[in-house]
């Protein structure tokens, strides 16, 4: 049993640094070409940490405050993103996407969706049917948050071809 789910650890290890760049290069290729990565990257953030700090999204875009500062003042100008005062804390500012900002991160993981739909659509019903369960399975046991999307494991896939 160890030497199995040491298998599947090192494939997995293996496997994660490969599709982590494919979700990255087809969710940017969604992303509408005037917003640069840094400014999609940004968006993504926001989606995933609703009124994070922005030294937290400086951290996670690379960069110092001076430059994330202005990559979210650009998407605020954008009307991407909203800046707002925090009640409990007068000196935090809380950012959060705006209804437009949602809908170009909403566009862009349809794109990269219907890249990988076309990808995984050479499956069999049953490789599909496993690979859900398998996926919804590796969900739960890193705990994967979807920030409100349906978890993997809610919707079975279609089995039509």
């Amino acid at each position: 049993m160890r030497e199995g789910a040491q298998n599947c650890a090192e494939r997995l290890l293996n496997l994660t640094p490969r599709l982590m760049q494919t979700l990255r290069v087809e969710m940017r290729a969604g992303r509408p070409p005037e917003l640069t990565v840094p400014q999609f990257r940004s968006l993504v953030f926001y989606e995933n940490h609703p009124r994070g700090a922005l030294s937290a999204a400086a951290e996670h875009l690379g960069l110092g405050m001076p430059s994330a500062s202005k990559v979210v003042e650009s998407l605020v100008a954008r009307g991407l993103l909203k800046r707002n005062h925090n009640s409990r804390d007068r000196r935090r500012v809380d950012v959060t996407l705006t209804p437009a900002g949602e809908d170009v991160l909403s566009r862009s993981r349809a794109a990269a969706t219907a890249v990988f739909t076309r990808r995984l659509a050479g499956l069999t019903p049953l490789e599909l049917e496993v690979l859900f369960a398998v996926l919804g399975r590796l969900q739960e046991i890193v705990g994967a948050d979807d920030a409100g999307r349906p978890p993997i494991g809610d919707v079975a896939p279609s089995t039509d071809k």
